[in-house]
């Protein structure tokens, strides 16, 4: 191997949709906290675009989130996320609204988009280029096997 292919930056990198944020924060699911505390202990890299965080804050003032939660979903975000603005346009999704996701997996060449949206999942081998679109359940094993989780 040649300096020059050696990876730098080996950490996972992981593009999570909407509803998991919800998850977490507004419905205390546990599959998701998981993960997201990987993230805070910076073994995972959360990748995020403006858009996603814009469809977050809608979602939860449509869901009528107290503030509170609102501010703590928004500072995680702001803290913990990579803000990347997508350079490349998608129109792949049979629901045009997911596309955005799958511009932000592109950009950043997310290892896994981490979802629950069928649309997203029944993409041909639950795939879009290099990123595996997957199930917070099918996730956490994966984690197991990196060795980043040991429960």
């Amino acid at each position: 191997m040649t300096p020059s292919s050696i990876p730098t930056n080996t950490t996972l990198k992981i593009v999570v949709d909407t509803n998991q944020y919800l998850s977490v924060f507004v419905f205390r699911g546990l599959l998701m906290k998981l993960v997201f505390e990987l993230v805070i202990d910076n073994k995972i890299d959360l990748y995020v675009s403006p858009s996603l965080k814009d469809e977050v804050l809608q979602k939860l003032h449509y869901f009528r989130v107290n503030k509170q939660v609102i501010n703590e979903i928004m500072s995680f975000i702001q803290m913990r996320g990579i803000l990347v603005e997508p350079t490349v346009k998608v129109k792949e999704c049979r629901d045009s609204e997911d596309n955005f996701l799958l511009e932000l997996a592109e950009t950043v060449k997310a290892d896994n988009l981490i979802t629950r949206d069928k649309d997203l999942l029944d993409l041909p081998n639950n795939a879009w280029k290099v990123t595996k679109i997957i199930t917070p359940e099918v996730f956490l094993p994966l984690l197991r096997t990196k060795k980043l989780l040991d429960i």
